[in-house]
């Protein structure tokens, strides 16, 4: 008997590590990434986490491969898949979750985990103190606001 699994998902996760982008042999770009999703809390407090191997496409790829790295919250929507495969080494039997996804983004953040930006993209300039202040890059308008103008009260 064969059963075809169809199971959507969506989770938000920490990437395990940058996003890797690479060229399919017919020219299609995808990305791979393992992403840590949060399930729970542990006795000692620790979170409890599971790891899914997620892999986009197109331009979903290239932006995501572009704009995410390790330690980046992301949002990702696809189809879940359960893996089985024996250790090259002990033989033993693995499980692990695969996602096909046709949504992957990087989620906004603030603090630590901003957009992170060249010296020389901050305000024009090179920025070299710790703490600086940071202008979002999210489209043309973006760059012509002026954030030091005068508040009128």
């Amino acid at each position: 008997m064969s059963i075809d699994w169809d199971i959507e998902c969506a989770f938000w996760g920490v990437l395990g590590k940058d996003p890797e982008l690479r060229t399919s042999k017919t020219g299609n770009a995808f990305a791979t990434m393992n992403v840590a999703v949060t399930v729970g809390k542990a006795d000692d407090g620790k979170d409890i986490s599971q790891w899914v191997r997620v892999a986009c496409f197109g331009e979903t790829a290239e932006t995501i491969a572009a704009k995410a790295w390790k330690g980046d919250r992301v949002y990702v929507e696809g189809q879940l898949t359960l893996n089985t495969w024996a250790d090259k080494t002990t033989g033993e039997t693995k499980t692990g979750l695969n996602v096909a996804a046709w949504r992957c983004e990087k989620v906004a953040a603030i603090g630590k985990n901003r957009e992170r930006q060249a010296p020389s993209q901050i305000h024009g300039q090179a920025q070299s103190e710790p703490g600086a202040p940071v202008r979002s890059a999210s489209g043309p308008a973006a760059a012509q606001r002026d954030f030091n103008d005068a508040i009128p009260f």
